[in-house]
């Protein structure tokens, strides 16, 4: 458990600054505490909680509940095959997976490892969960403190989360692969050559696509490798 608390201690406090963020934007657009604590807590979702509040302040009657429903969703679908592939592990009952499926967001994703046991996962989501809640919180109730220019320099902060993210996801992949063939060579040679061809997928898939719409079609592919990959290495 202490490595796992170690692990998520860097990642919530990398997050807490565009929680931070959000808030202060919340509250700008006249949004209580509670309204920030209850979205974040049922949404969860950095992304779509920030397509949700630009929406409201463009009066979301005008666009309609739907096309918003729609937008953020499409926003989210990674987190299907994600939240499934995440699952298979867990030997626990089905409310309990989806309340964990819930708590699920992309860092802690990347942060969680192929060896972390039940345990290990629930403070990770869990921690990531509570760390996101509590800064878009604080935001909204430090925000009517803040002058504008303290404001204004917080937008900024937005950019790092992709380079986050990609930083979580290089050193998770580095340590299955290792992990891998340490534990058997051969296990480790095609978990490389999974990992390439995952590559090769998302490298054509933007091709064809674009760099706005690979994302969804390059996940389910993926996803699809690592698990057929996965079932390979379980039958050994």
């Amino acid at each position: 458990m202490k490595s796992s608390i170690l692990r998520v201690l860097p990642v919530g406090l990398a997050l807490a600054p565009v929680g931070i963020l959000f808030g202060v934007l919340a509250e700008q657009a006249h949004w209580s505490a509670a309204g920030v604590f209850l979205l974040s807590a049922i949404g969860f979702t950095g992304s779509g909680q920030f397509a949700f509040l630009a929406f409201s302040q463009q009066g979301a009657a005008s666009t309609g509940m739907l096309a918003i429903f729609l937008v953020i969703l499409s926003m989210n679908l990674r987190y299907i095959p994600m939240s499934l592939s995440a699952s298979q592990p867990l030997k626990i009952s089905a409310p309990w997976k989806l309340l964990l499926a819930h708590c699920l967001a992309d860092e802690s994703y990347a942060t969680e490892r192929n060896t972390d046991d039940l345990k290990s996962r629930v403070v990770i989501r869990m921690g990531i969960f509570l760390f996101w809640i509590a800064s878009t919180v604080a935001g909204c109730a430090l925000a009517s403190f803040l002058p504008d220019s303290v404001s204004n320099v917080l937008t900024g902060l937005t950019f790092p989360v992709s380079a986050i993210l990609f930083a979580l996801s290089f050193m998770n992949v580095m340590h299955y692969v290792i992990d891998s063939r340490t534990r058997l060579r051969e296990s480790g040679t095609r978990c490389v050559i999974a990992i390439l061809i995952c590559l090769l997928i998302s490298v054509a898939l933007v091709a064809i696509f674009g760099e706005k719409y690979f994302w969804i079609p390059s996940i389910l592919l993926c996803y699809l490798v690592l698990t057929k990959y996965g079932k390979h290495r379980v039958n050994e």
